[in-house]
């Protein structure tokens, strides 16, 4: 295992920007499957209070709206990935104990079932890379291509899978302190290893890293903290940590955030609440909670929106589904040049993705104290270092200035450091012409502000509206 360096940006505290929410699935359970495909979230299957469940809650995130369907058969500990427009379910255990080879299908554009079968009757774990869904249990990988219904082995080399994690071209298993690497471009693989041994710890990915986080240590029986963070463009490994030990975790991304959610500090202690979430783009990590600590949920993203769903709480199968909408679009241009207070402002949008909901502030901080700006606004993303400015625009000019931005600098919307926030009216952005947003456009935040003479900008964040 090659350590690049650790990472050293770690600040716990409350979430900054988002807003969290609830929901409630149709029937409470946990040891549930979950996936994503399109606008909608499904969550499959489980234990509903010691009864093994065939419900599926379907969350359109498009419309909002919650249904129900049911997968062929019922089972619990089932496993979900989705590709090629369709979310699979598959194996588990049926009511009688038995494991299952059963895989319910469901294709997002015509809203339709099918089934398949496993080559074996197993309980795995599940992602999808390259097109295809990978199903993985003890040294076997059975690999699904939805798209032509058909099936493949992979055997993995040194270990067996107790985390799967899709990232860049690559699929990763863990298990121990071993890491069995395979290639979707190539179909080879290769190996590497975990900085410590642990069993069972929570996989997720975030633009090209894999994150292997918390866990239990297979010689001591304690629950650990470590998240090892593999970069797939360099080969390399950094360390950081959670919050607290614990295993039975949930992970998930959004953007440029890799998310942890409850789980148990130890096997004889309660459910815990608390949701450990780490900004790629910022290396920072910061600490919230859900709304009732619970082990054994399902987690999957859908339309820049988490959603933790059931687990069980106190010995009882929970119908909570926590969603948490992060601060919107994707931050670029990060970080941005120092100003005067000698670190660099950033730029957040914060509200909603759906442009029905007129719902979008734009907040700046870390802007020097008493100096005023304005945000910016563009439909193109680009860098250029104005003259005379100490910063880097990042939206793209026009040939004649740059007359493709639009300013929010009319009366009422400059800002004053070292915080300032708007609340931005989709109707009629300031471009010239004033437009209207739609669904399914891209536009980019920046905030321009003086700095002892000079200027300086934010770094920018680019948002996609639904």
């Amino acid at each position: 295992m090659k350590i690049l360096h650790s990472a050293a940006s770690i600040l716990f505290a409350s979430t900054a920007f988002g807003q969290w929410s609830t929901a409630t699935l149709s029937q409470p359970r946990a040891q549930l499957g979950a996936a994503s495909v399109g606008t909608k979230a499904l969550f499959a299957g489980g234990l509903s209070n010691g009864a093994v469940s065939a419900v599926v809650d379907i969350y359109d995130a498009n419309t909002r709206t919650w249904s129900t369907a049911s997968l062929s058969l019922a089972r619990t500990r089932v496993a979900g990935a989705s590709a090629a427009g369709k979310a699979v379910f598959a194996g588990g255990r049926s009511a009688a104990g038995s494991l299952v080879s059963r895989v319910d299908i469901y294709d997002a554009a015509s809203s339709t079932w099918s089934t398949s079968e496993m080559p074996i009757p197993r309980q795995v774990l599940a992602t999808s890379s390259g097109g295809r869904i990978f199903f993985a249990g003890g040294s076997r990988v059975d690999i699904f291509d939805p798209a032509t219904g058909a099936w493949t082995l992979e055997m993995m080399p040194t270990t067996y899978a107790s985390t799967v994690v899709a990232a860049g071209s690559l699929v990763l298993f863990s298990s121990g302190n071993e890491v069995d690497l395979f290639d979707v471009t190539t179909d080879t693989w290769s190996s590497d290893a975990l900085s410590s041994a642990r069993t069972f710890p929570a996989g997720t990915a975030v633009l090209g890293r894999a994150f292997f986080g918390g866990g239990e240590d297979p010689q001591t029986w304690m629950t650990v903290d470590t998240v090892d963070i593999y970069d797939v463009a360099t080969g390399t490994w950094t360390i950081a940590s959670l919050s607290m030990p614990r295993l039975r975790i949930v992970a998930t991304s959004v953007g440029s955030l890799a998310i942890f959610a409850g789980g148990l500090d130890s096997f004889s202690g309660p459910p815990v609440d608390v949701v450990d979430i780490y900004d790629v783009a910022t290396d920072t990590w910061t600490v919230a909670t859900l709304t009732l600590g619970r082990r054994g949920m399902a987690a999957t993203t859908v339309a820049g929106q988490v959603l933790f769903a059931g687990g069980g709480a106190g010995g009882v199968s929970s119908d909570v589904v926590d969603i948490f909408t992060p601060e919107l679009g994707v931050r670029y241009c990060t970080p941005a040049n120092d100003n005067s207070s000698g670190a660099p402002a950033r730029i957040a949008a914060d509200g909603s993705l759906f442009v029905a909901d007129q719902d979008l502030t734009l907040i700046a901080e870390d802007l020097p104290a008493g100096e005023f700006g304005y945000f910016l606004v563009g439909a193109n993303q680009g860098q250029f270092q104005p003259p005379g400015s100490q910063g880097v625009l990042c939206l793209a000019c026009g040939f004649q200035g740059c007359s493709g931005i639009g300013r929010f600098s009319q009366a009422g919307f400059i800002i004053q450091g070292p915080t300032g926030s708007i609340d931005v009216d989709l109707t009629g952005l300031p471009t010239s012409p004033p437009v209207a947003v739609q669904a399914g456009e891209t536009w980019n935040f920046q905030c321009w502000y003086r700095d002892q003479g000079s200027s300086n900008f934010t770094d920018a964040v680019s948002v996609t509206f639904l």
